[in-house]
């Protein structure tokens, strides 16, 4: 797009045919609009240079890919004359300077699943050292980092990764942020924990391991709500010519707000009273309000419970899981 608008012709080229680019569909059609000619399926094989060794050509050839493995297709050879080739087919790490060690030898950076350097205990890493790849996978790379970096520093010993790998919500946490913690176990001989100030009710978290598919939600409680979509900047011919507004619109605040209340909180209590209300043995109930918290809202009488599985089947997010009866 730069070259274009600087007035210099701009080729494009793809190992991948054009539909299989490792490119958004908006991209494509945003360079081709600005008048990029895409040439997809192709392959280079040599850099043309003129006496004074300076390249004025491209020879490629069409291509079939095998796996990610280009093969040259013959009798398909030709030239791309240019004034400028810009190969993007890939970049490393320069580790010069006091990080050789760290080199695998290919220009990276080996990494455990909690992304400690491998053979490295003090060192940790993330991004495209690792593998070339989103920002949004660097920042993932980071935060799971800093994590595996608190467990180091608190006791040395690094925790695996839950398989449902993504920040989790903690209720003993924020238990203790609103100066409710859990009493001690007493360590001695009970009938129950009905009534015990050592036990959190109604809650086992599961995040880790397990998501609640679609199938769990009991759909019924929700009204359809369409989706927000954001709107595009079309642009045409000269238009583009020193336009570098964003052509993917964002949300505005109201909108941002509508596309958030959509959110169904699966897994999650939204304090909807559905389970208060169908239970027909009166055994869920609110906890009185000085106790509650965020994940703290019903409890349970369990010697009413009959386990009939009503306060699961009209549970909206699928928070309540029940074991009696599957």
């Amino acid at each position: 797009g730069l070259l274009t608008r600087a007035g210099v012709k701009a080729t494009l080229t793809s190992l991948f045919p054009v539909e299989q680019m490792t490119a958004a569909e908006h991209e494509r059609e945003d360079a081709k609009r600005e008048g990029i000619d895409i040439q997809g399926g192709v392959m280079p094989l040599e850099v043309i240079k003129n006496d004074k060794g300076v390249a004025v050509g491209l020879k490629m050839c069409k291509c079939e890919m095998k796996g990610n493995v280009p093969e040259p297709i013959e009798g398909t050879e030709y030239t791309l004359e240019a004034d400028i080739i810009i190969a993007a087919i890939g970049q490393m790490g320069d580790l010069t300077g006091g990080l050789e060690d760290l080199d695998n030898g290919r220009g990276f950076i080996d990494a455990t699943p909690t992304y400690q350097v491998k053979g490295q205990e003090k060192h940790f890493v993330g991004g495209d050292i690792i593998r070339p790849h989103l920002l949004t996978t660097a920042i993932g790379h980071g935060r799971i980092a800093a994590e595996t970096i608190t467990d180091f520093l608190d006791d040395g010993d690094i925790h695996k990764r839950p398989k449902v790998d993504v920040h989790h919500w903690n209720l003993m946490e924020e238990l203790h942020q609103r100066g409710k913690d859990v009493a001690e176990y007493p360590h001695e001989q009970v009938a129950g924990t009905s009534s015990a100030k050592w036990a959190v009710h109604n809650f086992e978290d599961r995040s880790a391991s397990q998501i609640i598919p679609h199938d769990e939600l009991f759909k019924g409680h929700f009204n359809y709500v369409p989706r927000e979509e954001r709107s595009y900047l079309d642009l045409q011919g000269d238009a583009v010519l020193g336009n570098f507004e964003e052509r993917i619109i964002g949300f505005s605040e109201e909108q941002a707000q509508k596309e958030g209340e959509r959110c169904m909180s699966c897994g999650l209590c939204f304090e909807c009273d559905n389970c208060v209300i169908f239970c027909p043995q009166d055994a869920v109930f609110r906890v009185p309000k000085g106790d509650r918290t965020v994940g703290r809202y019903v409890d349970t009488d369990y010697t009413r419970c009959v386990g009939c599985h009503i306060c699961a089947d009209v549970c909206p997010t699928g928070y309540i899981k029940m074991g009696l009866g599957e």
